[in-house]
């Protein structure tokens, strides 16, 4: 739904596990980075990324995954990357590691978080038509942004068929434009 309508600059880092998957069955695309075995680190990874590079830097990231490293928001806070979009899939579970609740069943508010380490741009969203919109808006605004997508969990797609080293291989030399994306 959001990979088909991105402009082919647009460098999105997915999480690991069934959200790299979806990314890759929605559309494999050169710009992207998928995080196999990083886990928590897919959003400082899009940091880092959006901090050495003008194209818009897209991370698709987890409740569990934020949790697991909450000071990526305090230095994106920090840092202000203009061109960061943080879009975490909230499910309120930690589903890679046993499924269970995670804090945002409970308490927790990812939202207030991200504002409360200085980002301005935030939204939580628990329906498709909210999702386009401000996702629609973050790409043309400037951010950073954090979007918290209230999901259900579903079923899983296939493990998408990638090897690590092509992944960064490929990643690498479509943003020093060796590569026509």
């Amino acid at each position: 739904l959001l990979m088909s309508n991105l402009d082919k600059e647009v460098v999105v880092v997915g999480n690991l596990g069934p959200t790299s998957d979806e990314m890759w069955h929605a559309g494999d695309r050169e710009k992207n980075f998928y995080t196999y075995g990083a886990m928590g680190l897919c959003s400082s990874i899009a940091l880092g990324i959006a901090l050495n590079c003008k194209n818009k830097v897209v991370a698709f990231d987890g409740d569990g995954s934020i949790l697991m490293n909450l000071g990526s928001l305090a230095t994106v806070g920090r840092e202000c990357p203009s061109n960061l979009i943080l879009l975490i899939w909230d499910n309120e579970m930690w589903g890679q590691v046993g499924r269970h609740y995670s804090h945002t069943h409970y308490k927790t508010n990812l939202e207030e978080i991200a504002k409360g380490c200085g980002i301005n741009q935030t939204a939580t969203v628990d329906n498709v038509d909210e999702l386009k919109n401000v996702f629609g808006k973050a790409l043309l605004q400037e951010g950073p942004w954090v979007i918290i997508a209230k999901i259900e969990e579903e079923g899983y797609l296939p493990v998408a068929p990638v090897e690590p080293e092509m992944i960064v291989y490929r990643f690498r030399e479509s943003m020093l434009n060796k590569i026509k994306a």
